[in-house]
């Protein structure tokens, strides 16, 4: 028993407890009373993190949470018989593994591989999960495994313990893994990404499969009911909305830009007189942020300055878009000196600029600017 970082960890004479490693999570579960919260080896002790102590000496029961245990053995196994398949297709070989709570990946040596590319993997990869091939794990001497074709060379020295999928693959490998590639149950790919010079795959495997595919199905079916369509009809009735969402837009620019040159014009007929120039100051809560800049331009061509922020939902920060004519101030330095005056950033030219600023600072540095534009070109925030 020992204490670490504020927590007990305890070791064992014998353990059936995974501590983790070669991209796979530690098990989880219980010793007697205490949970064990995770499991780490050091120095070929395997030390047992517990939400509590235990007494040394002890005679315990341990439990894995099998559930856990199970999901990591279909997704070890899963990438091990994955990336046979990706060598197997597309001659890419795997640099690397991670076992994620949702999501499994792997990074191959391949710059793109393409749709069809794809498809060809994980279809092999499942022929030969529905095989149901027996999956041996055995130890080997350097030399036994030197004459074994292993999928890539071993990262450590000495015996090795091999994992072999019948036949199809064999790999050195500490992890946890399933006895038959049937248990697998179903390999899915979910997408791609350039990573560095390569390409990280992302996939799940055996009941994260499942509860993907199921959580997919339910919304393609929540889907076809909002469009009344079938299915198969989505992708039309998706670009129909599309279209008919761009049409709209059409119709409504221009009556937004007319709208948005009469409130301008209101704006700057109410405008503070400033010490040679009106000062159009001015927060909005649930207006669009786009429209700061037509609406700070239509103030600016009647010779006002426009001071202006708007926020799409209460407590977003609020974007913030200056602009003044030329011989005024300038927007850049005022915007720049009230962003490090309030936690916001940005900044930008004499002419126009833009930023953003926390949601509760909002009302002082709008008075803020307002006081500087007021008093002059050459004036400071005040105090």
């Amino acid at each position: 028993m020992r204490e670490r970082d504020g927590a007990a960890e305890v070791a064992l004479d014998a353990t059936a407890f995974y501590p983790g490693g070669g991209g796979q999570p530690a098990d989880t579960g219980s010793l007697g009373e205490r949970s064990v919260v995770d499991a780490v080896e050091e120095e070929g002790i395997l030390w047992h993190r517990l939400d509590g102590a235990l007494e040394v000496g002890a005679a315990v029961t341990g439990r894995l949470d099998w559930a856990r245990r199970f999901d990591h053995m279909q997704q070890h196994t899963g990438q091990h018989l994955l990336s046979r398949a990706f060598v197997d297709v597309a001659q890419a070989d795997t640099t690397s593994f991670h076992l994620g709570d949702a999501i499994v990946t792997i990074d191959i040596e391949h710059a793109g591989p393409p749709a069809d590319l794809l498809e060809r993997v994980e279809a092999r990869a499942n022929e030969v999960v529905w095989e149901d091939r027996p999956v041996t794990i055995r130890w080997t001497t350097p030399e036994e495994a030197a004459r074994l074709p292993l999928r890539k060379p071993p990262a450590v020295q000495g015996d090795l313990r091999i994992v072999e999928l019948e036949a199809y693959d064999w790999s050195a490998c500490g992890g946890t893994h399933v006895a038959r590639t049937g248990q697998i149950g179903l390999i899915h790919l979910l997408g791609t990404e350039r990573n560095k010079d390569g390409t990280r795959v992302t996939f799940v495997c055996g009941g994260r499969a499942l509860r993907r595919l199921r959580d997919s199905g339910s919304l393609l079916r929540s889907l076809a009911l909002a469009f009344t369509a079938g299915e198969a009809d989505l992708p039309r009735a998706v670009a129909r909305l599309k279209g008919d969402r761009a049409a709209l837009e059409r119709r409504l620019k221009p009556l937004l830009r007319d709208a948005l040159e009469r409130e301008a014009e209101a704006l700057v007929a109410a405008a503070e007189q400033g010490v040679s120039w009106p000062v159009v100051a001015a927060s909005w809560e649930g207006r669009d942020p786009s429209e700061l800049g037509p609406l700070a331009a239509g103030i600016t061509r009647r010779g006002a300055v426009a001071l202006l922020f708007a926020a799409e939902h209460p407590g977003d920060p609020s974007r913030a878009h200056f602009a003044a004519p030329g011989g005024t101030i300038s927007a850049g330095t005022l915007l720049g000196s009230l962003c490090r005056r309030h936690g916001g950033k940005g900044g930008g030219r004499p002419e126009s600029a833009q930023g953003s600023i926390p949601a509760d600072r909002v009302a002082r540095a709008l008075d803020d600017a307002r006081a500087a534009a007021l008093a002059g070109p050459d004036s400071e925030l005040p105090g």
